[in-house]
């Protein structure tokens, strides 16, 4: 039996087109190195099987190649979209991900998290994380490298963090219903204390202010971000009422399939009698019916962009910007129509 002799990186330098102190600064994580080079140099590593020395590497440098990232679970489609752009950033960086499911569980989330460092990850992405931002500035401050997506509380320390543009989505999301003539308008919201829903609400008022249109309290109803049997139930409630609303604003799609289900067991036309619109852009957005006009957040975008982040962070350099927001999409589908 004979044994395949291991590619060297002269091999990855010839067969990529560039010199082997490009290949050298691509498979360190060095920064000089463009994009689509350090992709193509890392998709040649794997399929010739490039060893290296990535034992020595990893003793002189201090790093695993390992980023850890923490997640409340992998079954819903809004973090599962995140995940899937950071995974493609981080494994074309050579680099391979840890993940842990935390359940919103803040005892979970700080068992990961001191589990990830003395396993000695070389930095980490936290989803949604179950930490105030006090704690996350404390966490920033020890050292450890880290990016937050999605924060439950404002981050107000100057640790890298993204979001999508909730205010100004939520915003174009009830523009759209005023200019349809709503005037009755209803909100369902997720977790009230959750930055994403202050935020939204927040654009949403601005919208209402702006065209004089005063908004009811008892049109404000809470649910869950993460189920939909809140919304169904507010919905029966806000549509029982003798001054029903026109139209349900539902802070995100998993509410505003809730919404849906409600006026269909009440026998009430989408559209035509009530107006539906969420947040988010599901995919199952574009297969309910009727399909639902929602404001589509740049997931992927959401998990590369932090992800580019981390590495930069890794790599000893700072991201452009601490505070990364990606702009929300108006997407106008059947649910909505004018009164």
């Amino acid at each position: 039996m004979t044994l395949e002799k291991s590619a060297t990186m002269q091999d990855l330098a010839r067969m990529a087109g560039v010199s082997v102190a490009t290949v050298s600064r691509a498979l360190s994580g060095k920064p000089g190195v463009s994009a689509g080079t350090r992709s193509t140099i890392a998709r040649l590593a794997r399929e010739l099987r490039y060893a290296g020395n990535e034992p020595a590497r990893a003793l002189s440098s201090g790093r695993t190649g390992r980023v850890a990232v923490t997640v409340p679970n992998i079954q819903a489609e809004y973090f599962g979209r995140i995940l899937t752009g950071a995974a493609r950033v981080i494994h074309d960086a050579g680099l391979s991900l840890v993940l842990e499911t935390t359940h919103h569980d803040p005892e979970r989330q700080h068992d990961a998290i001191d589990s990830f460092i003395r396993m000695g990850v070389d930095g980490g992405l936290l989803l949604l994380p179950a930490e105030s931002a006090q704690e996350l500035t404390a966490l920033y401050d020890s050292g450890f490298s880290f990016v937050v997506i999605d924060p439950i509380e404002e981050v107000t320390a100057p640790l890298p963090w993204i979001t999508a543009t909730n205010a100004l989505g939520a915003r174009q999301a009830m523009e759209h219903l005023l200019t349809l003539g709503h005037r009755r308008i209803a909100i369902i919201t997720g977790e009230p204390d959750f930055l994403s829903t202050k935020e939204r609400l927040h654009g949403a008022r601005q919208a209402l202010e702006s065209a004089g249109v005063p908004l009811d309290p008892r049109l404000v109803r809470a649910g869950r971000y993460t189920e939909s049997t809140g919304a169904f139930e507010a919905t029966l409630d806000l549509l029982r009422r003798p001054d029903p609303p026109t139209a349900i604003f539902a802070l995100s799609d998993r509410l505003a399939f809730g919404t849906l289900r409600a006026a269909h067991e009440l026998r009430i036309a989408v559209p035509d009698s009530l107006s539906v619109i969420g947040f988010d852009g599901l995919e199952a957005a574009q297969m309910v019916s009727p399909a639902l006009t929602t404001v589509r957040q740049p997931l992927a975008d959401m998990g590369s962009t932090a992800a580019t982040m981390l590495l930069q962070l890794i790599n000893g350099g700072r991201p452009p910007a601490m505070h990364i927001q990606l702009a929300a999409e108006l997407v106008v589908r059947e649910s909505t129509g004018a009164v």
